[in-house]
């Protein structure tokens, strides 16, 4: 049981930094109920899952790893209610300088919401209720509920503007790092996001009109989305593609995002405890979705160990593996061999989701049956994603970062461990063919083949031959 107290909003150094987020009304979703969505992307990797039962709502949130303070940044709780946010860097200020990172209070406020709303409706009234004394945080929160609410709140120091998903011409409704309701629109700073924005749009849109907008879908095509505004790996297909995808920050699949939460809600009026935290921990790069219900009365200890959360710390291992300097090796993911990590990790996810439908449609289901459920299911993710191995790799691709496409990449050809030695005087990364780092004092003693040497951050490719 986790513990903690509502009788102020304190203050904290922790906050989101940068999350894309979106909701979607039971309407235009293929089994009529809501989605709501969390891309959680922070400077922290170790995140967690707690199951919280205080004396209010029981619900499940999403913190960091081995944090008990009691802040919680998405979640669902008994009653169908359900929450998430993003930074909004275009709405007025509130007091404290508006925090961001200093006296942030998003983290209370939705562990707030969680332990004591049930509707949408209760959550603007709690929202109206702290307008007075005034956020230290701009946010959207994005909200849903088992009565058929689904509505993003943009929340501002005084005040609050909020947009329902039946009200607009969608359906749903997509958020990053600025609100609607702010400033400089028609002049959308970068670091609001707009690409990430207008990519998710784009692919919500394209779900919502095929008739295809699931959890699954979300899960498949647009959580792990990594296409940037200047080239998009997709066009002739991720299998032929041959390129590093650059500009970490920029895509939805950013190299920061450390942890996504999907929760399936019910139809209007349907029993909330069959409302389902779909989960994944680490980046999604390297993960396999995980369900949550809260009326199992607790979380599997692969999200919430005594050394945190296994299904965090594989996943981290897994999504560096493909990663070179926050830049994605699409060969690693999905390649004409059928040895990339994708390839082994999308029929698994496949399975999960199968098994899942399985259960809960099942004419002898119970939920007494969640908890051993949830905890196979968690189990078998953590074992399988362990047991997968990377074929080593021989060829040499071009590299895509944020350069003209004609700008060659150096390459070197080094004789003797003096060299080696040479290149790592400044500021170094290197990395082998399978884009895993190697300590600087590896380096006299690397056998032949290729590297790359991030130095100063630009890239050269090393050839050793000795």
């Amino acid at each position: 049981m986790r513990i903690m107290t509502f009788l102020v909003l304190l203050f904290t150094v922790t906050t989101s930094y940068a999350c894309t987020t979106w909701l979607a009304s039971g309407r235009i979703t293929v089994d009529g109920r809501p989605i709501l969505h969390k891309n959680r992307d922070v400077g922290i990797n170790d995140q967690e899952y707690h199951y919280v039962d205080n004396g209010g709502i029981p619900f499940i949130g999403q913190t960091y790893g081995n944090h008990e303070n009691g802040e919680y940044w998405a979640g669902l709780n008994a009653v169908g209610f359900a929450i998430e946010n993003s930074n909004s860097y275009n709405l007025e200020r509130g007091p404290f300088r508006n925090g961001f990172g200093a006296g942030a209070d998003d983290g209370w406020v939705q562990a707030l919401a969680l332990a004591t709303c049930r509707t949408v409706d209760d959550f603007e009234e709690l929202l109206d209720s702290l307008n007075e004394g005034g956020r230290t945080h701009n946010s959207n929160y994005g909200v849903i509920d088992a009565f058929g609410g689904a509505a993003m709140f943009e929340t501002a120091g005084y005040s609050f503007t909020r947009f329902d998903a039946d009200d607009t011409p969608d359906g749903f409704i997509v958020r990053s790092n600025y609100s609607y309701s702010g400033r400089g629109l028609n002049n959308r700073s970068n670091n609001w996001g707009p690409f990430r924005h207008d990519r998710a749009y784009d692919l919500m849109k394209e779900a919502v009109d095929n008739n295809e907008l699931s959890v699954e879908y979300m899960f498949r095509h647009i959580v792990r989305d990594f296409c940037i505004d200047d080239y998009n790996p997709y066009e002739d297909g991720l299998v032929n593609n041959n390129v590093l995808i650059g500009k970490g920050l920029n895509r939805i699949n950013r190299s920061t995002t450390r942890t996504v939460v999907i929760v399936q809600g019910v139809q209007n009026e349907h029993n909330p405890s069959d409302a389902i935290m779909w989960i994944m921990s680490g980046n999604q790069m390297g993960s396999i979705p995980v369900p949550l219900w809260v009326r199992a009365g607790s979380v599997p200890e692969e999200v919430d160990g005594e050394d945190g959360s296994r299904l965090c710390n594989i996943a981290i291992e897994l999504s560096d593996y493909v990663h070179i300097n926050n830049m994605i090796d699409t060969q690693k993911l999905i390649n004409q061999d059928g040895t990339g990590l994708w390839d082994y990790i999308f029929p698994l996810e496949d399975l999960i989701f199968a098994k899942t439908r399985a259960f809960v449609n099942s004419r002898r289901f119970d939920y007494d049956n969640l908890e051993t459920f949830q905890n196979s299911v968690a189990a078998q993710v953590c074992d399988s994603l362990e047991a997968w191995r990377p074929f080593f790799d021989k060829t040499e691709r071009p590299l895509r970062r944020i350069m003209p496409l004609n700008e060659p990449m150096t390459v070197l050809s080094v004789s003797s461990a003096y060299q080696l030695v040479e290149l790592t005087k400044n500021s170094t990364q290197i990395f082998d063919m399978l884009g895993r780092r190697i300590s600087t004092q590896q380096v006299p003693f690397l056998s032949n083949g290729v590297y790359y040497f991030v130095i100063n951050d630009n890239i050269k490719r090393v050839l050793i031959v000795r």
